[in-house]
């Protein structure tokens, strides 16, 4: 087979395997997957993948003691967790402003300083995150501090002072 059959062939491959992905994504609340001729909104499973990838990064910047990364990974959260609620109005508020209170504890600069409550921080959000999904009936994604990182091309601990 050429080339370009082999590409026909990938192609049709993929587009049956996405029309597979949005048959199912219809059976997971806010899953829902762009149908051609729609316009694209980003759903918010695809701004929770950015939360989960955040999360991680400010679970590993808090480890190291890395606390300009660690706030710098809060601040998007938070925007993230903004831009959900925002699409999202079924989303109850009282479930954001509990995210939103460790979100900001870390990117206080007291915080910052002392490591243990950096932790609670992260812990509490931690908490927020998976409280929210119990209320919105989709208590079977669970959030936990991350235990390794995919991130194998970053270095979270500080910068060395020059």
């Amino acid at each position: 087979m050429n080339r370009t059959n082999r590409m026909r062939w990938g192609f049709a491959a993929l587009a049956a395997v996405s029309m597979g992905a949005l048959a199912l994504a219809d059976d997971v609340p806010f899953a829902r997957s762009v149908r051609p001729g729609e316009s694209y909104l980003m759903s918010l499973a695809d701004i929770m993948t950015f939360v989960q990838l955040r999360h991680i990064k400010l679970g590993e910047a808090i480890s190291a003691g890395n606390a300009p990364l660690a706030a710098f990974e809060a601040r998007l959260m938070a925007d993230n967790l903004v831009a959900s609620a925002m699409l999202y109005q079924a989303i109850p508020i009282e479930f954001v402003e509990a995210a939103a209170k460790p979100l900001v504890a870390l990117q206080d600069p007291a915080a910052q300083k002392d490591p243990a409550k950096a932790k609670l921080a992260f812990a509490n959000l931690t908490t927020a995150c998976n409280a929210c999904h119990q209320a919105a009936g989709v208590g079977f994604i669970t959030i936990a501090p991350p235990k390794s990182s995919p991130f194998g091309n970053q270095i979270f601990a500080p910068a060395a002072k020059d």
